[in-house]
């Protein structure tokens, strides 16, 4: 849900939207501002972006897609299945496609909270520190090698005499994710959504000693603000599922390094690169048919620079949670897209918020939903 909107004039609202699209390599041609060039891989996104919200790992993919043109799912998956990509418990309590170098610093920053969030489901579910314990060796070593699919892990956990009814399994299965043992990699044989578990120790790269946790904290909070810049420190707070005062603190820390803008009553940090392009930011013209869940939207908490707030309940109908796949048009959500049809039929189609788009805008984001279908086939 988005905050109250910023008080932000119009320029400057497109000023910072199309900033946030070059910072999130969503411009062609335009490096997002963590990287020397061009993503050229499914691993360059992901490191750009340090993680991305992947609960719905299909419109994640595209989420990866869509800012490597021309690439197909196929790639995306091989980069799970390499390692290069993995997709773990990460922050605010939902699943996340990380840069695998960053999976220790990322849990010595937010796996306390996270913990802390879920003590009372774990307690009606009776699930102890013990128990927790015992089954991250069992997971570490049913996990190793080939790695596990989740009915396999969850056999396992039975087989250690513990319970695996109802939701307890899973619960279970976050907790030890948790802890740092095992993280999820290849695709299952068969299937464009469930992947298997392996054993982070043996899985994830040599990455020598993790930094301590404001050393870890400090990382993530420059990444953030280098990756989805311009943004306040309420919306790194939100994205990392921290509270406000340690990401405050670790912004004031790095005051050299990133950049500083006072728009509508409210401090916007960015990435230096951006410093020279705020008389004339990219992306006017650009236009993208973005996944559901994705960063360019959901990566902040006031959403209000991208997305009007009188049409926030048309991207998450019902305020359940779920956010429906947009279009942007120069850095603004216009429109919400869907699939129509199926296999050789399937045809996306967009529902723009207000009148029709003309023949020539029509055409363009026509081009886009076609480039998604072609994503998949690939």
């Amino acid at each position: 849900m988005a905050t109250q909107p910023h008080h932000l004039t119009l320029v400057q609202r497109n000023a910072v939207a199309r900033l946030r699209l070059a910072a999130q390599g969503l411009l062609p041609g335009i490096p997002a501002a963590t990287l020397p060039a061009p993503a050229t891989t499914p691993a360059d996104v992901v490191a750009a972006l340090g993680m991305m919200q992947a609960q719905d790992l299909p419109q994640a993919c595209w989420g990866v897609g869509v800012r490597l043109p021309g690439t197909g799912l196929g790639a995306i998956h091989a980069a799970l299945a390499d390692g290069s990509v993995i997709r773990c418990w990460g922050a605010r309590g939902t699943l996340m496609l990380i840069d695998p170098r960053l999976h220790g610093a990322l849990l010595a920053v937010t796996a306390q909270r996270m913990n802390a969030k879920m003590a009372g489901t774990r307690a009606q579910e009776d699930i102890t520190e013990a128990e927790i314990g015992r089954l991250a060796d069992v997971a570490r070593e049913r996990c190793a090698g080939t790695g596990a699919t989740r009915a396999e892990l969850l056999r396992a956990f039975e087989d250690a005499g513990s319970s695996i009814e109802g939701q307890r399994g899973y619960h279970l299965i976050v907790a030890v994710s948790l802890r740092g043992v095992i993280v999820q990699g290849p695709m299952e044989p068969g299937s464009e959504t469930r992947q298997l578990f392996m054993a982070a120790g043996s899985w994830l790269p040599e990455t020598g000693p993790h930094p301590d946790a404001d050393g870890a904290l400090a990382m993530l909070v420059r990444g953030y603000f280098e990756s989805h810049g311009p943004a306040t420190v309420a919306d790194c707070a939100w994205w990392l599922g921290l509270p406000l005062t340690p990401v405050r603190a670790a912004v004031a820390a790095l005051d050299p390094v990133l950049v500083r803008a006072e728009l509508g009553g409210d401090t916007f940090h960015f990435a230096d690169q951006h410093r020279e392009r705020w008389e004339h930011p990219p992306g006017a013209r650009s236009v993208l048919a973005l996944p559901g869940f994705d960063e360019f939207l959901l990566g902040y908490r006031d959403r209000s620079v991208t997305l009007p707030e009188e049409h926030a309940q048309v991207v998450t109908p019902g305020k359940n949670g779920i956010f429906l796949r947009t279009v942007a048009v120069g850095g603004q959500i216009i429109a919400t897209w869907e699939l129509a049809g199926a296999g050789k039929a399937r045809t996306g189609r967009f529902v723009p918020f207000g009148p029709e788009p003309g023949e020539g805008r029509a055409r363009q984001i026509a081009a886009r939903l076609d480039a998604y279908l072609e994503f998949r086939e690939n």
